[in-house]
């Protein structure tokens, strides 16, 4: 009678690297998202309006 596994030495999963490759992205990601949150590149805001000379009353 054999001792032991029969099928022999499995591959690691890698759980520690998809970990740290998961906190890794989800900082990129947080970070990302604040400079775009930040950024006016694509804002739909007009630009404010600046008035030079008052309206005359009627």
């Amino acid at each position: 009678m054999a001792l032991g596994n029969p099928q022999g030495k499995k591959a690691p999963l890698g759980v520690f690297v998809m970990l740290i490759a998961l906190v890794v992205a989800a900082f990129l990601g947080a970070a990302a998202g604040l400079i775009w949150q930040g950024s006016d590149w694509f804002s739909e805001e007009p630009e404010e309006e600046v008035l030079t000379k008052r309206a005359q009353p009627v």
